[in-house]
């Protein structure tokens, strides 16, 4: 299960890099200014306290389950933590600002990081499975310098 945990905090950031909108619709005000590119170490900094915050939820939570648990019980905790957890990493990590020259590959860890997100999401037996759903994500961020998000 630790290793299915780090792949998931990977989707978090794979939204990291998402565009925030800008303020051309009714109703808006000025533009919110964009915010400056971190350097890579304080963005794989960040990120990955992002990362270390939410696997140590995820670990607490999965304290609370049997060493080997239902399909059932597998199921609740995949909607009720997992995906949710994972999905704000990837929120709040997509809301910073990506190191410049960086964007595509950290775009490239959030696109994949929500792909495994989408994938669990749907069915949460493929965290059972032999084809990790996150492991690309997880990939990704550990060739990126992302130690935490890729646990």
């Amino acid at each position: 299960m630790p290793r299915t945990l780090l792949p998931v905090l990977l989707l978090s950031l794979s939204s990291m890099l998402v565009a925030c909108g800008g303020g051309d619709g009714e109703g808006s005000s000025t533009p919110e200014p964009e915010a400056e590119p971190l350097s890579k170490a304080e963005f794989v900094e960040q990120a990955d306290k992002i990362c270390a915050d939410g696997n140590q939820e995820i670990r607490t939570a999965a304290e609370e389950f049997p060493a080997e648990p239902s399909d059932e019980e597998i199921t609740r905790f995949a909607e009720d933590v997992l995906v949710p957890n994972i999905q704000q990493q990837h929120d709040d990590i997509a809301a910073l600002a990506p190191p410049e020259g960086d964007e595509d590959a950290v775009q490239g860890i959030l696109d994949a990081l929500q792909e495994g997100i989408d994938v669990v999401e749907e069915d949460p037996a493929t965290l059972l499975s032999s084809d990790d759903p996150l492991a690309e994500a997880s990939d990704l961020a550990e060739a990126y310098g992302l130690v935490e998000c890729a646990a």
